[in-house]
């Protein structure tokens, strides 16, 4: 069983005297922001954290020292620590040329045309092929390839040196298969120096056969229900629904409220997340409420 706490945007240094009161709030992992560097690190726009330039680590949110002592922490405390890995597309150029990349993206992959998708945005989210095979409003990377599976590899197994044990693979909804032709999950996967207890993808608004095939290589982050309750991490709200300005569909929804139905999610699904949201009610993951939900029984079905 596994009960995630996401601090998303918060900076490594101040979760270190968290960690404590995250594993008594029946917590067992912190998932933390993507720490891959990115088109402007000075930025105040959350989202830029999701507009890396290649596969570095450190940024605002800490460096790789950083890190060390908040795995060393959590390790003492029984938690672990997941990546936000950032590994279907890189930062763009700009907003009149989204798909574009950056230039100062990794050079190696800026100059290779074979490293990345097409430059088409996806439109239909319910087309499969556009899904894996367009952009999702930013450079796109090409899954198949060797040197972009090779620069994300050589990323995960630094991660799993500093010591975090697991992973966020973001938008791995973008990513294709073995069955679509893909070899690009199962040879990162297998390619970790070390064992990792938790690795999972986040595949959003879908249906029990797409979990299912993804389920196969990792469990499945979803706002989905599904019938295989072991294969997938639940949530009820996540940093897109509660600060993106076209999905916040979760922003004026009552923090006790977001509680009662994570609440739910926890009698019944035994891997789920919660995000401690970045205002005022930031502090709502320490209530009494949270951590009965993380330590009651789930009730099989």
């Amino acid at each position: 069983m596994a009960r995630i706490l996401s601090l998303f945007d918060k900076k490594l240094e101040d979760i270190y005297d968290l960690v404590p009161l995250i594993k008594e709030q029946g917590f067992d992992a912190i998932q933390i922001s993507p720490l891959q560097k990115t088109k402007d690190d000075n930025s105040k726009y959350w989202w830029m954290l999701y507009q890396p330039i290649g596969f570095e680590l450190g940024n605002k949110m800490g460096s790789k020292k950083d890190l060390e002592k908040l795995c060393d922490i959590a390790r003492k405390n029984d938690v672990i620590i997941i990546a936000d890995a950032v590994i279907n597309h890189l930062a763009n150029k700009s907003d009149v040329e989204p798909l574009v990349p950056h230039e100062m993206c990794d050079k190696d992959l800026l100059n290779d045309p074979n490293c990345w998708k097409k430059r088409k945005q996806i439109y239909n989210w319910d087309d499969r092929y556009e899904v894996i095979n367009y952009c999702m409003g930013l450079p796109g990377l090409n899954p198949n390839n060797y040197l972009v599976q090779e620069k994300i590899i050589k990323m995960l197994n630094e991660y799993a040196d500093l010591g975090v044990d697991g992973f966020r693979f973001d938008a791995a909804k973008s990513i294709a298969l073995p069955s679509e032709g893909c070899n690009f999950f199962p040879n990162i996967t297998y390619s970790i120096n070390r064992w990792l207890p938790l690795i999972y993808g986040e595949v959003l608004f879908s249906n029990d056969e797409l979990i299912e095939k993804y389920a196969k290589y990792m469990r499945v982050l979803t706002n989905s229900d599904t019938s295989n309750i072991d294969a997938v991490i639940r949530y009820i709200e996540n940093k897109d629904s509660f600060l993106s300005n076209d999905l916040a569909w979760s922003k004026n929804i009552k923090k006790e409220d977001i509680t009662k139905y994570y609440e739910g999610l926890a009698s019944y699904y035994p891997h789920t997340l919660y995000y401690a949201r970045n205002n005022e009610d930031e502090n709502e993951w320490k209530s009494e409420n949270v951590k009965n939900a993380n330590k009651q029984l789930v009730k099989r079905r």
